[in-house]
Protein backbone atom coordinates (compact mmCIF):
# COMPACT_ATOMS: atom_id res chain seq x y z
CA UNK A 1 0.00 0.00 0.00
CA UNK A 2 2.85 2.38 0.81
CA UNK A 3 4.42 1.82 -2.61
CA UNK A 4 1.14 2.71 -4.30
CA UNK A 5 0.98 6.01 -2.39
CA UNK A 6 4.60 6.81 -3.20
CA UNK A 7 3.87 6.38 -6.91
CA UNK A 8 0.95 8.79 -6.68
CA UNK A 9 2.77 11.32 -4.48
CA UNK A 10 5.32 12.23 -7.19
CA UNK A 11 2.69 13.34 -9.68
CA UNK A 12 1.85 16.73 -11.16
CA UNK A 13 -1.66 18.19 -11.12
CA UNK A 14 -2.46 21.24 -13.22
CA UNK A 15 -5.63 23.11 -14.10
CA UNK A 16 -6.07 23.40 -17.86
CA UNK A 17 -9.46 25.08 -18.30
CA UNK A 18 -12.44 26.41 -16.36
CA UNK A 19 -15.97 27.06 -17.59
CA UNK A 20 -18.71 28.58 -15.46
CA UNK A 21 -22.29 28.89 -16.63
CA UNK A 22 -25.25 30.32 -14.74
CA UNK A 23 -28.70 29.08 -15.73
CA UNK A 24 -30.81 31.58 -13.77
CA UNK A 25 -29.21 35.05 -13.88
CA UNK A 26 -31.93 36.50 -11.65
CA UNK A 27 -30.90 34.06 -8.90
CA UNK A 28 -27.09 34.05 -9.21
CA UNK A 29 -24.29 34.82 -11.65
CA UNK A 30 -20.54 34.38 -11.85
CA UNK A 31 -18.61 37.56 -11.20
CA UNK A 32 -15.20 35.82 -11.34
CA UNK A 33 -14.41 32.55 -13.11
CA UNK A 34 -10.75 32.28 -14.03
CA UNK A 35 -7.50 30.44 -13.80
CA UNK A 36 -4.45 32.44 -12.73
CA UNK A 37 -0.79 31.58 -13.09
CA UNK A 38 0.79 32.01 -9.66
CA UNK A 39 4.29 30.99 -10.68
CA UNK A 40 5.91 28.72 -13.21
CA UNK A 41 3.90 25.52 -13.45
CA UNK A 42 1.39 26.50 -10.75
CA UNK A 43 -2.12 27.51 -11.78
CA UNK A 44 -4.80 28.55 -9.28
CA UNK A 45 -8.57 28.62 -9.60
CA UNK A 46 -10.73 31.60 -8.57
CA UNK A 47 -14.54 31.62 -8.63
CA UNK A 48 -16.94 34.18 -7.21
CA UNK A 49 -20.66 33.62 -7.62
CA UNK A 50 -22.99 36.39 -6.54
CA UNK A 51 -26.28 35.24 -5.00
CA UNK A 52 -29.09 37.70 -5.58
CA UNK A 53 -31.92 36.01 -3.63
CA UNK A 54 -30.54 35.08 -0.20
CA UNK A 55 -31.02 33.20 2.03
CA UNK A 56 -30.63 29.94 0.13
CA UNK A 57 -31.87 27.06 2.30
CA UNK A 58 -32.21 24.21 -0.21
CA UNK A 59 -29.05 23.38 -2.19
CA UNK A 60 -28.09 20.16 -3.96
CA UNK A 61 -24.88 19.44 -5.79
CA UNK A 62 -24.12 16.92 -8.52
CA UNK A 63 -20.41 16.13 -8.85
CA UNK A 64 -19.19 13.93 -11.68
CA UNK A 65 -15.67 12.97 -12.72
CA UNK A 66 -14.97 12.59 -16.43
CA UNK A 67 -11.85 11.33 -18.20
CA UNK A 68 -10.88 12.58 -21.64
CA UNK A 69 -10.93 9.86 -24.30
CA UNK A 70 -12.53 10.98 -27.57
CA UNK A 71 -14.24 13.72 -25.61
CA UNK A 72 -14.98 13.58 -21.90
CA UNK A 73 -16.46 10.26 -20.76
CA UNK A 74 -17.91 9.44 -17.32
CA UNK A 75 -15.23 8.04 -15.00
CA UNK A 76 -15.71 6.54 -11.54
CA UNK A 77 -18.09 8.91 -9.76
CA UNK A 78 -21.35 10.70 -10.31
CA UNK A 79 -22.86 11.75 -6.98
CA UNK A 80 -25.83 14.00 -6.15
CA UNK A 81 -26.38 15.13 -2.59
CA UNK A 82 -28.20 17.75 -0.54
CA UNK A 83 -25.37 20.04 0.58
CA UNK A 84 -27.24 21.21 3.67
CA UNK A 85 -27.43 17.60 4.91
CA UNK A 86 -23.85 16.92 3.87
CA UNK A 87 -22.38 19.73 5.98
CA UNK A 88 -24.46 18.66 8.98
CA UNK A 89 -23.11 15.07 8.76
CA UNK A 90 -20.12 14.90 6.35
CA UNK A 91 -18.91 11.49 7.52
CA UNK A 92 -22.11 9.88 6.26
CA UNK A 93 -21.09 10.65 2.67
CA UNK A 94 -17.49 9.44 2.19
CA UNK A 95 -17.36 9.68 -1.62
CA UNK A 96 -18.72 13.22 -1.63
CA UNK A 97 -16.33 14.15 1.18
CA UNK A 98 -13.34 13.05 -0.90
CA UNK A 99 -14.57 14.88 -4.01
CA UNK A 100 -15.49 18.11 -2.17
CA UNK A 101 -12.44 18.23 0.08
CA UNK A 102 -10.42 19.78 -2.75
CA UNK A 103 -12.70 22.83 -2.90
CA UNK A 104 -13.94 23.32 0.66
CA UNK A 105 -10.56 24.30 2.14
CA UNK A 106 -10.25 27.32 -0.15
CA UNK A 107 -13.87 28.44 -0.09
CA UNK A 108 -16.56 29.89 2.12
CA UNK A 109 -19.09 27.07 1.53
CA UNK A 110 -17.92 24.96 4.46
CA UNK A 111 -20.97 25.52 6.66
CA UNK A 112 -24.56 24.39 6.85
CA UNK A 113 -27.47 26.21 5.28
CA UNK A 114 -28.61 28.95 4.89
CA UNK A 115 -26.23 30.69 2.52
CA UNK A 116 -26.62 34.45 2.94
CA UNK A 117 -23.50 35.46 1.03
CA UNK A 118 -21.68 35.16 -2.27
CA UNK A 119 -19.88 31.87 -2.91
CA UNK A 120 -16.11 32.31 -3.18
CA UNK A 121 -13.38 29.82 -4.10
CA UNK A 122 -10.02 31.61 -3.94
CA UNK A 123 -6.48 30.53 -4.85
CA UNK A 124 -7.25 26.82 -5.16
CA UNK A 125 -4.17 24.90 -6.31
CA UNK A 126 -4.09 21.12 -6.70
CA UNK A 127 -1.32 19.33 -4.86
CA UNK A 128 -0.36 15.70 -4.29
CA UNK A 129 -2.22 15.32 -0.98
CA UNK A 130 -5.57 16.24 -2.53
CA UNK A 131 -5.78 12.97 -4.45
CA UNK A 132 -4.30 10.46 -2.01
CA UNK A 133 -7.79 9.06 -1.35
CA UNK A 134 -8.78 9.22 -5.02
CA UNK A 135 -5.89 7.77 -7.01
CA UNK A 136 -6.41 8.63 -10.66
CA UNK A 137 -4.22 7.38 -13.52
CA UNK A 138 -2.36 9.87 -15.71
CA UNK A 139 -4.56 11.75 -18.16
CA UNK A 140 -6.93 14.66 -18.67
CA UNK A 141 -9.97 14.94 -16.40
CA UNK A 142 -12.96 17.13 -15.72
CA UNK A 143 -14.89 17.76 -12.51
CA UNK A 144 -18.41 18.76 -13.45
CA UNK A 145 -20.35 20.46 -10.66
CA UNK A 146 -24.03 21.18 -11.20
CA UNK A 147 -25.67 23.30 -8.51
CA UNK A 148 -29.39 23.00 -7.82
CA UNK A 149 -31.32 25.35 -5.55
CA UNK A 150 -34.94 24.61 -4.74
CA UNK A 151 -34.79 21.65 -7.16
CA UNK A 152 -33.94 23.87 -10.13
CA UNK A 153 -30.56 23.90 -11.89
CA UNK A 154 -28.84 27.21 -11.17
CA UNK A 155 -25.19 26.82 -12.26
CA UNK A 156 -22.68 24.49 -13.87
CA UNK A 157 -18.93 24.59 -13.32
CA UNK A 158 -16.53 22.49 -15.40
CA UNK A 159 -12.99 22.25 -14.04
CA UNK A 160 -10.56 20.59 -16.43
CA UNK A 161 -7.19 19.40 -15.17
CA UNK A 162 -4.37 17.10 -16.13
CA UNK A 163 -2.43 14.54 -14.11
CA UNK A 164 1.05 13.48 -15.18
CA UNK A 165 4.15 11.82 -13.76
Amino acid sequence: FVTILSVFSSRNFKFTNLKCQHHDPAFASFEVCRLSVKKRGIVSLDITCGIYKPPVTNVSLNIAVYKRANGYRPFLYNVTQDICQYFQHPYRYPVLRVLLSTFVKNSNINHTCPYNHDIIVKDLVFDEQMFNLLPLPDGDYMFKLIVFAYNDRKATVNVMFTISQ
